[in-house]
């Protein structure tokens, strides 16, 4: 990985830490206080949050030189529209890594982590989405 894409995939990083926190903040608190019986719908309307905030900070700080490139002066609504729907795809596909890897975890992993099996669900979650979203993102949504 060049030198600019390691400085992104950093900044990548430091964008998806906060953003697992808005997704298991959300996530917690829909599970625990408003659709107590369903653990995988409070994971996909966390992740759908997430999703939105994610977008706004990787488009104002990560891939920022890019989507200026992007969106040029010319038809700069049109292109604004079409790196926000390329990014919704890029995210929607990765909402099903998200939630599928979380699901098929409580299914299958039988380890309990400090009684809190949802916990090892949410890393093995958030991991499998984060790979997937930086490589889809970085050579397709904002592609130079």
């Amino acid at each position: 990985m060049k030198s600019e894409g390691f400085k992104q995939f950093i900044k990548f990083g430091i964008v998806g830490m906060f953003n697992t926190a808005v997704d298991w903040l959300v996530f917690y608190l829909l599970f625990h206080y408003v659709l107590q019986q369903s653990e995988t719908a409070s994971k996909a309307l966390a992740f759908l949050v997430a999703m939105l905030n994610s977008y706004i900070w990787n488009t104002l700080w990560t891939f920022k030189k890019e989507y200026g490139k992007a969106i040029g002066k010319k038809g700069a609504n049109k292109v604004k529209s079409a790196i926000f729907a390329k990014f919704m795809g890029v995210s929607f596909v990765g909402w099903g890594v998200n939630v599928g890897v979380f699901a098929f975890t409580l299914k299958n992993i039988d380890y309990v982590l400090l009684n809190n099996k949802e916990l090892l669900a949410l890393v093995f979650a958030s991991g499998a989405a984060i790979l997937w979203n930086f490589f889809a993102n970085k050579s397709f949504t904002y592609k130079k």
